[in-house]
């Protein structure tokens, strides 16, 4: 056997890598009520790890993308993304999804786009209304159009608290 270490068996190592990481990490999961935040109406939501590396490797333009999420007043979050391919492409955009807590799983509650064109990179901002006493996170889809190749990837954001 080669001691030569090929690209594809480093990718490999990575990959297992992370893999086994992510086994070790589990999730924070409240047990119990007393677990509730103050102005929470649920338990927090299981902490959750982005892992989109392993993704871009495989792209041939797609290179980065990343979304966050924050509070813009008492009943509204705005949702930022950014989505960068290593070139100018034909299309470029993000699809966003607002998720909301109910204490056991994520809901959808809302959803909204944004794209632009011979582009090699692009960023947008959506406002969402909430409702107070939840977790909120975004689930973005960050995708590239060139010459008729497509490539996505999805982004979730932390969890934020809309207290009541």
């Amino acid at each position: 056997m080669s001691n030569v270490r090929s690209p594809k068996r480093i990718a490999s190592a990575l990959a297992v890598s992370a893999l086994l990481s992510l086994s070790l990490a589990g999730g924070a999961y409240a047990d119990s009520a007393t677990d509730i935040a103050p102005g929470a109406l649920t338990p927090p939501p299981p902490v959750e790890l982005n892992v989109n590396s392993m993704n871009l490797m495989a792209n041939k333009y797609l290179s980065s993308y990343y979304s966050s999420i924050s509070k813009a007043s008492s009943s509204q979050v705005n949702v930022f993304g950014s989505t960068t391919a290593g070139q100018t492409v034909d299309s470029i955009g993000i699809q966003f999804v607002l998720q909301r807590w109910t204490g056991t799983t994520w809901v959808d509650a809302g959803g909204a786009s944004d794209n632009g064109t011979n582009k090699a990179s692009h960023t947008a901002t959506k406002t969402f209304s909430v409702t107070q006493g939840y977790y909120y996170r975004a689930k973005t889809t960050h995708w590239i159009n060139e010459n008729g190749t497509y490539e996505e990837g999805t982004y979730f954001t932390s969890s934020l608290l809309v207290e009541k």
